[in-house]
């Protein structure tokens, strides 16, 4: 059997509590992305090139041989793994699923701010939400990405992922 891979990302949050239980429901060991980059840091040839990097995230395919192997290294046998961030979407081929929450980025660009302060939350908003929608395009079938309806709370995105999960079947 493939190993299974299930990107949840709460931009700009690196983790959410609701989706760690998520991860622990569907029995997947949760990958460590800082234990991905300390993996990379003792790599010759990933440090060389994040050090040419100007911009990581927008230059991510570039790195993504380079997590890859630090994934692989770590995690490579285990057979069901929880990712953070849609930046796996790039980095890991056949991800089996990917949970997108939108409700941190949305409570940002809603604050009563106005003014100039106001703009820079509503083009927030709408870069984050251009930016990941593209990369699922570029990188994920539709039918492997989710993104929660606003307003939910916790025990629904639970109960909303462990449900996509299983459609997907990540859990039976």
């Amino acid at each position: 059997m493939a190993q299974q891979l299930v990107v949840i990302d709460v931009p700009p949050l690196e983790e959410a509590a609701w989706a760690t239980q998520v991860f622990v429901k569907a029995g997947l060991k949760i990958a460590s992305n800082d234990a991905v980059s300390d993996a990379m840091g003792k790599d010759d040839a990933a440090r060389d090139a994040l050090m040419k990097t100007q911009n990581a995230v927008m230059e991510a395919e570039k790195l993504a041989p380079h997590y890859r192997r630090a994934f692989e290294k770590l995690y490579g046998q285990e057979p069901k793994v929880g990712l953070w961030s849609s930046s796996w979407l790039v980095y890991v081929p056949n991800i089996t699923a990917c949970i997108i929450d939108w409700s941190e980025v949305e409570k940002l660009a809603t604050t009563t701010k106005t003014g100039p302060e106001r703009f820079q939350y509503d083009q927030f908003k709408k870069t984050s939400y251009d930016f990941v929608r593209a990369r699922q395009q570029k990188f994920l079938p539709a039918d492997r990405y989710l993104e929660l309806p606003l307003g939910l709370n916790a025990q629904q995105k639970i109960d909303a992922s462990l449900e996509f999960l299983r459609k997907r079947g990540v859990i039976s």
